[in-house]
């Protein structure tokens, strides 16, 4: 992912790459709220807003978390969807997780002007309060704490909730096209479609690929693994029968009589 990021947007979008993936590894055990935390300080630090006609040439682009962190300038969309993904991939569970889209009053007005909003939400359980990561406000709030706020509809990857609702009404790569598009050049990157995983053949694999090792070393390794083998079996052997010696005392004597009265039969029945 560094290489592809320095191939398309320079050095500097690489270097963001590295620090995220650094930032996802050292936060994997950390409890829900800490990776909450960290994933919405990373991505507000890093990224300047900047809006889609001056970035994309377009009114409205809703960008995959490489073009975001290559472009390191995007819209709310873009920070919610960069979170979104960052949160998956520190295995928070999809049903905790929303991209809400709102109606926002800016700058603290109290005017009655409100402009299209995105931000993401946590629900610690389906009826809790919602935490509300916002790329406006740097700090993690609940929803009640967010009167600025007028949510519309809420989506995620799998489905789509009007507000006030509780059930999906619909299927929202079907309704959402933007999402779609999104998603699929995710797919083309290399992102697993449920977003939890990385796909083995991604160009984002988080594993470098082991070198393979050259034919005389394969050799040294199998004549080592066979001397191993052999003084592993040999030591077995040697235990086994360290433990068996005073049952095979024990039973020498039933052995010699096993053993005679074998012979006495087959003599018995030569005659």
């Amino acid at each position: 992912m560094e290489q592809l990021a320095e191939t398309q947007y320079g050095k500097a979008a690489a270097d963001t790459i590295r620090a995220w993936r650094d930032m996802i590894e050292a936060s994997r055990k950390l409890p829900d709220r800490a990776k909450l935390e960290r994933t919405n300080d990373f991505v507000n630090r890093h990224v300047f807003y900047e809006s889609d006609i001056v970035i994309w040439k377009q009114v409205d682009y809703w960008a995959t978390p490489l073009e975001l962190f290559g472009k390191q300038a995007g819209d709310c969309e873009d920070f919610a969807i960069a979170k979104y993904v960052t949160l998956r991939l520190l295995d928070i569970p999809v049903q905790k997780l929303r991209l809400v889209y709102a109606r926002a009053r800016l700058n603290g007005g109290d005017g009655k002007a409100l402009q299209a909003h995105m931000v993401l939400s946590y629900y610690e359980t389906p009826t809790s309060e919602p935490l509300v990561l916002d790329n406006l406000i740097p700090r993690i709030h609940r929803a009640k704490q967010r009167p600025d706020l007028f949510p519309v509809f809420s989506f995620n990857h799998e489905g789509l909730w009007m507000e006030g609702e509780r059930t999906s009404s619909s299927s929202p790569t079907a309704r959402l096209s933007r999402w779609r598009d999104v998603l699929q050049r995710m797919r083309q990157e290399g992102w697993d479609p449920n977003l939890a995983t990385l796909s083995a053949q991604s160009i984002l694999s988080w594993k470098r690929a082991k070198s393979r090792p050259s034919l005389a070393s394969q050799k040294a390794g199998k004549g080592k693994y066979r001397s191993l083998a052999r003084k592993a079996a040999s030591s077995r052997l040697a235990k086994k029968a360290v433990k068996s010696r005073p049952v095979a005392k024990m039973a020498k004597s039933k052995v010699k009589k096993a053993t005679k009265s074998r012979f006495s039969l087959r003599k018995a029945r030569r005659r």
